[in-house]
Parts: C-alpha cells; sequence; structure tokens
C-alpha cells in the first residue's frame, strides 16, 4: 500500500511541475471522453425507447392504406397526428392467414382548435376493445368501472389524469386510465377511445359549423395491427398480405431498422470525430511524455541510481499518465452529463423531429457507460505514454545523469 501511495505522491507531484501543461492535456481528454459518453447515452435512450415502445405496442405488423407508411411511421414514432383511410373489409380475410394470432383495427382522427375540443391538433386513435391487444394490457391505472364508449385511455406525457373529463367536439369524455410512458410518441401523446366514440366525434364534427369536418365515415378504418402465433413465419405473413395492392405492411423490424439507420446517419460524424480524437489524444501524449521524458533524465537516473528498477520507473510515467487521462474523463463526464441536461429539451425536440424516441437510460446504465468513458480514457493515457515510458525506464543511470546536466 505504501508503495502505491508513494507511486501516487511522485505522480501527483510531477503533474504540479507544468499546470498549464497539465490542464491543456486534462482538457483535451476530457472533451473526447465527454463526446464519447454524451453520444452513447443519446444513442442508449433511443435504442431503448424505441424497444420499449414496441413490445409494449405488442403488434408484429401493421397495415396501413397505399401511400400512408410514411405517416404511419411518425405517428407511431412520434405521436403526430396522421389521418388516412381505408375500407374495413379491406382485410377481411387477415384472420384467416395461416400464422396470423390476433387482428385489431384502428381508426385515427384528429382534434380542432377553438371551444369545441380540450385539446388542438390532439392525436385520437379509436380502438376496438374486444379485439384490442396494443392499449387496455398496458394501463397503468384505471377506473373501478368497465371501459365503454366516451371514456379516454390517456398516454403517458398527456396532461390529463384518470378521473378527469375532456371534451372533444362538444362531447365529454371521462378519462378511464392512463399508460405509462415509453418514449414513442403514439403511446405517450395519443388518447385512445372507442371505435363507436370515433364514428359520433366525427359525425359531431360534421354538424358543427365552426370546424373543419372530419373525413371519418363509418366502414372506414386506418390501420389493422397484427399479432403472429409463436413459431409462425413473419415473411410468409407479409408476403400473404403484401398481395393486396391497395395496402402496405410495416413490420417492427422495419421500423427499427429505419431509425437506426437515421441514429447511423446521425452520429456517424460524431463516431469517426470520436475515434480521431483518440488517436490524436494517444499520439499527443506518447508526444508530451517523451519530451517529459527528456526532461526528466536526471531525476529517472538519480532514481535508478538509489535503486528503483525499470520497471519501477516505466510504472510511474505510465501511472502519473493513467492518473492525468482519468481525471480528464471524469470532467469530460461531468461536462457531458451537465449539458445533457441543460439542454434536454432541445435534444428531445430535435430527435423526436428526426422520428426518433427518446427516453432517459436508468441510472445504472449511464454510470456503466461512464465507467466505460473513464476507462477509455485510462486506455488512452497507458498507450500514449507507454513508449516514452519504455525509453525512459531503459536508460542507463549515469548517462540519464549526464543527460540531463
Amino acid at each position: 500500500m505504501l508503495r502505491y501511495l508513494s507511486l501516487t505522491f511522485l505522480a501527483l507531484q510531477n503533474l504540479r511541475r507544468r499546470p498549464y501543461r497539465t490542464y491543456a492535456l486534462l482538457i483535451a481528454v476530457a472533451i473526447v471522453s465527454g463526446a464519447v459518453f454524451s453520444t452513447a447515452i443519446l444513442i442508449m435512450g433511443v435504442d431503448n425507447s424505441l424497444k420499449l415502445g414496441l413490445s409494449k405496442f405488442g403488434a408484429d405488423m401493421i397495415v396501413v392504406p397505399k401511400g400512408a407508411l410514411v405517416s404511419m411511421k411518425s405517428a407511431l414514432l412520434t405521436g403526430e397526428a396522421s389521418i388516412f383511410y381505408m375500407n374495413e373489409d379491406i382485410m377481411r380475410d387477415a384472420p384467416t392467414i395461416k400464422g396470423v394470432k390476433n387482428v385489431s383495427p384502428q381508426v385515427f382522427l384528429t382534434t380542432a382548435e377553438g371551444e369545441c375540443c380540450a385539446i388542438g391538433n390532439a392525436f385520437v386513435v379509436g380502438f376496438d376493445p374486444a379485439t384490442d391487444f396494443t392499449v387496455m394490457p398496458w394501463l397503468e391505472e384505471k377506473l373501478d368501472e368497465p371501459f365503454g364508449d366516451f371514456r379516454a385511455v390517456v398516454g403517458g406525457l398527456n396532461p390529463y389524469n384518470t378521473g378527469d373529463n375532456i371534451t372533444f367536439y362538444g362531447q365529454n369524455l371521462r378519462v378511464y386510465g392512463k399508460l405509462g410512458k415509453t418514449g414513442v410518441g403514439l403511446y405517450d401523446n395519443a388518447v385512445f377511445i372507442t371505435m363507436e366514440t370515433a364514428y359520433e366525434l366525427s359525425e359531431k364534427s360534421k354538424n358543427n359549423p365552426r370546424v373543419v369536418p372530419l373525413a371519418l365515415d363509418r366502414g372506414k378504418i386506418s390501420a389493422v395491427l397484427i399479432r403472429l402465433d409463436v413459431g409462425a413465419k413473419p415473411e410468409l405473413v407479409n408476403f400473404t398480405l403484401s398481395k393486396n395492392p391497395d395496402v402496405k405492411v410495416i413490420t417492427a423490424g422495419n421500423i427499427i431498422t429505419s431509425v437506426r439507420q437515421n441514429l447511423v446517419a446521425l452520429f456517424s460524424g460524431t463516431f469517426i470525430l470520436s475515434v480521431v480524437l483518440i488517436v490524436a489524444n494517444v499520439m499527443m501524449i506518447s508526444a508530451i511524455f517523451s519530451t517529459i521524458i527528456n526532461e526528466r533524465r536526471r531525476e529517472l537516473g538519480l532514481l535508478r541510481a538509489i535503486g528503483a528498477r525499470k520497471h519501477s520507473i516505466f510504472r510511474l510515467i505510465v501511472y502519473e499518465s493513467a492518473m492525468l487521462t482519468a481525471l480528464g474523463g471524469i470532467s469530460g463526464i461531468i461536462v457531458g452529463g451537465m449539458i445533457l441536461r441543460i439542454y434536454q429539451r432541445t435534444i428531445i425536440f430535435n430527435l423526436k423531429a428526426l422520428n426518433m424516441p427518446y427516453i432517459w437510460p436508468s441510472i445504472s446504465s449511464m454510470l456503466f457507460l461512464a465507467l466505460i468513458a473513464v476507462g477509455l480514457s485510462v486506455i488512452v493515457g497507458i498507450v500514449g505514454a507507454s513508449y516514452p515510458a519504455l525509453i525512459g525506464s531503459k536508460m542507463h543511470p549515469y548517462d540519464a545523469i549526464r543527460g540531463g546536466e
């Protein structure tokens, strides 16, 4: 223990000799550590949100009208109101397809600005409680009564709570329950009602001269959600559904792939820059510690002359570099975390504008990423200082003392 304390003391003393150089190196390492940590937090947040939201969604496939593919993805990921319809009998044969376990229709509509609606431009989703497998199973809280017409289920980010009343197109709806937060826009922001209530709201909009009437008619639906049997072949079901030229099939895999492609495009520049900075840091540390070795030839020669072994000299130099880069790594994580915290709303807004849902990773996950970032910083320091340390440890005591005079 005393040996390591002495090593720490010597390393700290050496770092204090040249404060400007020490702080410059520390800032350089902190920039890399902060960039790696912040980028990892953002990527993990998007990935976790996507997995959580789609796992709760429960549907393996979504069938939408031809031409509504992009709108449906945007509606699902960001909760942006998207309106499109098709005849309900277009998917009449879907339940008979081999491998299909459940089929549930939904209709989409939006609310109007003005006195008729408590919230303007809200995304309202009508679903069939008899066949539903994507909304009711995920209620976190609900009233102690049956769910039915003129009741509503709200997303986790919706300002209304269980028991509140919402008015859409003059129709009062009681909030029956609330879903948990997922980071996926459709679940967090939408209001879910029965399909019959959705048709009623559409008819009320047509009787209200102050609003633009909704285009939803009875017999129309917006999407069909499909859950497959265990062991079913998604490709085969997708192929069968896609034979209908008037529809498009969206799979959970397609959505994940699409978002991850956006992630790669968005963060590839940051990733490349981080790699370049890591390599630059290694080279810079190697160059600076080579200079340090030349400056301290006499000191290292004296240490060797009084009995210090080669491996002790090597460890002293590497330890000094590792300590410096560890401090830089920790500083970068603190600064990176503060920046994420200060600009969190802007970051989430911009990600959602790119159809990327976001939910902050857990504390344990962030601590894990922080440890990785610090570990990476220490590795950079060790790799960068290893060669100069090897040269310094091999110097002959007499030559080192004479050379340092």
